[in-house]
Order: C-alpha cells, then sequence, then structure tokens
C-alpha cells in the first residue's frame, strides 16, 4: 500500500501526528487514543516527544480506520481481528470491505415445514466447497429431525 500526501517530502519519510491525521481525515487525538489502544502503532519520538509515524504506522491506521468507521467494527472486533488474521491483514487492504477478506457470500436456502408452509433463510457461508458441503449436511441433520419429530407428534 503506498501513502500518498500533498506535501513535498519523500514518500517513505516519516509524518508528524497532524500530517498523518489530515491524510486520514481525522482529529490527532484520536490517532493518539488508537496508539493506547493498538499495540502495533509505535511512533518513533524525536527530541521533545514529538510523534513521528514511518509509512507502515500510516498504512495500519488506514487499516483501522476502514474498519472501525468504514465496517462499524468495535475496537475488541478489531483487536480480535489482528490476533487472528495479524497485522498484515490490516496493512495489506484497508480499503476493501471486510467480507471480501473473508469469501463470504449469502446463500438463499429454502426449507419447507409440513405445518408452516415455505420459509426462506439467508444464510452467510463461506463460498469454499469445504464449507457448502458443511452447511448441506447441516440442512440434510436438520430435514431428518424435522421428520422425526413429525413422526413422533403426527402432525
Amino acid at each position: 500500500m503506498s501513502t500518498k500526501f500533498d506535501t513535498q517530502k519523500a514518500p517513505r519519510a516519516f509524518r508528524t501526528i497532524s500530517e498523518v491525521a489530515g491524510e486520514l481525515e481525522l482529529q490527532p487525538y484520536v490517532i493518539r487514543f488508537w496508539e493506547s489502544q493498538f499495540k502495533q502503532i509505535k511512533p518513533m519520538r524525536g527530541k521533545g516527544g514529538r510523534r513521528y509515524y514511518r509509512p507502515r504506522d500510516i498504512d495500519f491506521l488506514r487499516g483501522v480506520k476502514t474498519l472501525l468507521h468504514g465496517e462499524n467494527f468495535t475496537i475488541k472486533k478489531v483487536k480480535e481481528t489482528i490476533i487472528k488474521k495479524g497485522k498484515e491483514f490490516i496493512v495489506a487492504r484497508p480499503n476493501k470491505p471486510i467480507d471480501d477478506y473473508l469469501a463470504v457470500e449469502k446463500q438463499k436456502i429454502q426449507i419447507n415445514f409440513n405445518h408452516t408452509g415455505k420459509t426462506t433463510i439467508f444464510i452467510k457461508s463461506f463460498s469454499s466447497e469445504e464449507k457448502k458441503l458443511e452447511i448441506n449436511s447441516l440442512i440434510a441433520s436438520l430435514n431428518k429431525l424435522r421428520e422425526k419429530m413429525i413422526a413422533r407428534k403426527n402432525i
């Protein structure tokens, strides 16, 4: 991910918190708060304690912003995502929806219940064949259970 700035600094140059805040359209206090919440954000400190952010830190901040503001994740959920997927996941593609990474698609499944008519259920599932087989197996098990319950109650 490349970071673009309007200033005349080199692309790999360190940025101050105000430059980063301007680029990400955030207030500096938000970035400072995120530093306290995400240990992965570690800006260099200059004389007098001034923060200098590496391009990698800025890309990570951009990914966090996408998850928090764009995907409406909670801070806790972002932390869990970092633990499960790693920092590189946040840095790599922060502008795409999280569902793209999980390869999630909605599948329409129609289940017929004798006593209630047709019911349509939307299930979010992984698009891999393994997950589809798992879902189909689960549906078959539920249908068998439904048949047993109907036979038992004589509905």
